[in-house]
Parts: C-alpha cells; sequence; structure tokens
C-alpha cells in the first residue's frame, strides 16, 4: 500500500504538502476530504447490472423489489476544500442500458485522489459485475450470478445461489454458497490471500483446489474421490462428492484453502464459524454516455458534500 501512495505521488508530481498521515500513521494524498453522496435507481429486469471503475468499497444487499437502489458515495481529496472539492466535481458517474447490460461506470479528472463508495439494494435474482480498481466487495444474499475483478480488497459473499466468479491479486475471498441452483461453475483466484467457501452438504460438486504455499482444509464433506499432490510450499487438491454438479476452481499464490460443508437452509444466510481440521495440511510455508431507458427509475442527487480532514478506518480506499 505504501508503495502504491508513493507512485501515485509521483504520477501526479506531488510535493510533500499533498502528504497527508492519519492518526494511526497511515499515509494519503491530501489534508482534506470533501463527500457527498448521489442517488441513482434502475430496474435491471433479466440485465446484468454492471458497476465498472475507479476505487471504494461495495456493499449490496439483496431486496424484494424490481429496482436496483443504489448511493455513490463520491470523495474528493486535497490541500483544500476547494482543491478537494475541483476533485469531487471532477468524478463522473455515467450510465448506459442496452438489451443485454446496465453499466454505471466510474471515472474522474484526478483519479488517485478520487474514490466512489456503492451501496444499497439489488433484486434478489439480480446478476451483478463489479470491475473495480481497489476496496472491499461485500454482497449479501443476491441470487444471480455474481462476477467480482479487482486488484486490492477482501471479497465476501454470503447467500449465494449461482455461480461466482472472483479474481483478485491482494485480500482475503470468502464466499457462502446456500443452494446451487444457476448453472454454471466457480471460480475463486486471489495472488495473496485466503479462500473460505461454504457449499450445501450433499451437492454434488468437483472440486480443483490449490495453493503455492499454505494449508488446504476440509470439513463436513463426504467424497466419492479424493488426490492431493504437494506443490512447492503448497498443494494441489481434486475431489469429487458425485458425479455431475460444477466445478469449483479454487487459486491462491500465497494463502490457505478452507472448503466446509454446511446444512442448507434459506434463512440462514450467514453459518457460524465451526472448528476445522486439516484434510491435506501443506509442507512449510467505457466512457459511456447516458442513454435514455425507459426501464429506469428516476435519479436524485441527496446529502450535501462534508468537508473533514484526515480521517481513519472508513477511508482505507485512499
Amino acid at each position: 500500500m505504501l508503495c502504491s501512495v508513493l507512485l501515485l505521488s509521483a504520477c501526479q508530481q506531488a510535493d510533500e504538502s499533498d502528504i497527508a498521515r492519519t492518526d494511526d500513521g497511515e499515509i494519503r494524498l491530501g489534508q482534506v476530504e470533501v463527500v457527498d453522496t448521489v442517488a441513482r435507481a434502475v430496474a435491471p429486469s433479466d440485465r446484468p447490472l454492471v458497476l465498472k471503475g475507479l476505487r471504494g468499497s461495495v456493499h449490496l444487499r439483496a431486496a424484494p423489489q424490481a429496482t436496483a437502489d443504489l448511493s455513490f458515495v463520491r470523495r474528493g481529496r486535497g490541500e483544500s476544500r476547494a482543491e478537494g472539492r475541483s476533485v469531487l466535481e471532477g468524478i463522473s458517474i455515467t450510465e448506459r442500458g442496452t438489451d443485454t447490460k446496465y453499466t454505471y461506470t466510474l471515472e474522474a479528472d484526478k483519479e488517485p485522489y478520487a474514490a466512489v463508495d456503492i451501496h444499497g439494494r439489488a433484486p434478489a435474482q439480480a446478476a451483478l459485475r463489479i470491475k473495480r480498481l481497489s476496496g472491499p466487495v461485500r454482497v449479501d444474499s443476491v441470487r444471480g450470478a455474481l462476477t467480482i475483478e479487482h486488484d486490492h480488497g477482501d471479497v465476501t459473499v454470503r447467500g449465494a445461489a449461482a455461480p461466482v466468479e472472483a479474481r483478485i491479486k491482494n485480500g482475503d475471498i470468502r464466499v457462502d454458497v446456500r443452494s446451487l441452483v444457476g448453472e454454471g461453475d466457480f471460480l475463486l483466484e486471489t495472488s495473496n490471500g485466503d479462500i473460505h467457501l461454504s457449499l450445501p452438504a450433499g451437492a454434488p460438486v468437483q472440486i480443483d483446489a490449490q495453493t503455492n504455499a499454505g494449508a488446504i482444509r476440509t470439513q463436513g464433506f463426504s467424497f466419492s474421490a479424493e488426490r492431493f499432490v504437494p506443490v512447492n510450499a503448497g498443494a494441489r487438491y481434486n475431489a469429487q462428492t458425485a458425479e455431475g454438479g460444477p466445478t469449483i476452481e479454487l487459486r491462491t499464490q500465497n494463502g490457505s484453502i478452507m472448503l466446509r460443508a454446511v446444512s442448507p437452509s434459506p434463512a440462514d444466510t450467514a453459518a457460524a464459524p465451526v472448528p476445522t481440521t486439516d484434510t491435506a495440511a501443506a509442507p512449510q510455508p467505457d466512457t459511456a454516455e447516458n442513454t435514455p431507458d425507459m426501464r429506469k427509475a428516476p435519479d436524485t442527487t441527496t446529502a450535501p458534500d462534508t468537508t473533514r480532514g484526515d480521517t481513519t478506518a472508513a477511508d482505507t480506499i485512499f
């Protein structure tokens, strides 16, 4: 993180006055943060909802409704309120709907100083595609197909029912699958981080897991076939519970993999952690223009911008 911040500063030819520190010593760009919130709503129907661009957190939860109600929290940093406001005004949120998808694209004139957090509600059966620079992603009980791609930040998915594809560079991936209704395979991949996957007990699945440095563990499964091969400081593990079912591909360069069987329960979207044992321990370690769309709900803008000095944990995206 420190290297990333310093490199970004160099790209912007920032001098020492651009660098700020929080109370716990975290280095950031700009002394002052200016924030506002833009509210948008759309009825995606059968189209995937796409969120792409910039850094920032994402937290979406399922709701029994046809529209996706989203809040875009725009953040701009600078040496003064005027500079922060200038960065904020340079953040754009454009949307474009086609017959195959509905896309929100986030861009900024001064990208290193800008971020947008996205939170809100989505239709329970919606398909989501999230492609951003960095920031944690959490999706609760959305049962459509899910695709996530970014460089930095943990991914947490609870109550999934369709294929999940998550490709990240740094961060842990935690996915809780409560039912395997949608067709298709799963891919969870991180370069540096652990992978935790919960699956319904008794579901037919094909497991293909590999870590180059870490351990592989399972808990609660009854496998009809298994194969384990040590690889470097990690291992490759293939198993199946029964013929058929989706292929579950799990990959981490540096981290451990945990597979856990849980009892299917529609009301339970987050099983409590339970003690685990090693099954196989490894050796040592677009710029788019607005397009009219009759399915889109009216846009509104809420929450006037506020100005504040350095903040702490809530702003780790900078």
